[in-house]
């Protein structure tokens, strides 16, 4: 099992919305082949900023079955009205992690 855990930026003013709206992209990444479970954050701190943990059974699993699938441009339909999808960085934003220590509880 690996991690996949990433960053996004809401629009200003749209705290709010995008936080509700995660929660709705929330059903339709659960419905994913490979899907683990996930949490979803929003910063104290910064209230426009959010970080995703997901748990995928694989990489491929994120990046082939999900991303290449149905369900990511529903995904994706939902959140990018509320986000700053030009601050999204390719292996800054969003990155595929393994782990060494713990269990973060699952």
């Amino acid at each position: 099992m690996i991690a996949e855990i990433g960053y996004l930026l809401a629009l200003p003013g749209k705290e709010a919305a995008f936080r509700e709206a995660l929660r709705e992209a929330h059903s339709v990444i659960s419905r994913a082949a490979g899907y683990r479970g996930s949490v979803f954050f929003q910063s104290i701190e910064e209230s426009r900023k959010f970080c995703l943990v997901v748990w995928w059974a694989s990489v491929e699993a994120h990046m082939k079955t999900f991303r290449e699938g149905p369900l990511f441009p529903e995904w994706r339909k939902i959140l990018n009205p509320l986000m700053e999808v030009e601050a999204i960085k390719p292996g800054v934003s969003f990155g595929h992690y393994t782990i060494i220590a713990g269990n973060g509880g699952l």
